[in-house]
C-alpha cells in the first residue's frame, strides 16, 4: 500500500503539487481563522455570561440585605 501511495506521489506533475500545496496551505489558515474566531466567540459569549451573573448577584444581594434589615427591624 505504501509503494501505491509513493508511486501516486510521483505521478503528480509539478503544476499538480503546487496547487496540492496551495490548497493544503489555505486549509491551513482557514483552520487557524476559525480557531481564533472561535475563540473570540467563547470569550465575548462569556463577557456575557459574567455580567448576567455579576447582575443577578447584586440585585440578590441588595434585596438579601433589605430582608435581613426588615428582620432586624422587627426583632
Amino acid at each position: 500500500m505504501a509503494q501505491s501511495v509513493r508511486a501516486s506521489a510521483v505521478a503528480f506533475s509539478a503544476s499538480e503539487r503546487e496547487d496540492a500545496m496551495a490548497e493544503v496551505r489555505q486549509l491551513i489558515t482557514d483552520l487557524r481563522d476559525a480557531a481564533q474566531d472561535g475563540r473570540a466567540l467563547a470569550r465575548r459569549y462569556a463577557d456575557v455570561l459574567q455580567n448576567v451573573v455579576d447582575e443577578y448577584c447584586v440585585e440578590f444581594e441588595q434585596r438579601a440585605e433589605a430582608a435581613l434589615a426588615r428582620l432586624e427591624a422587627a426583632a
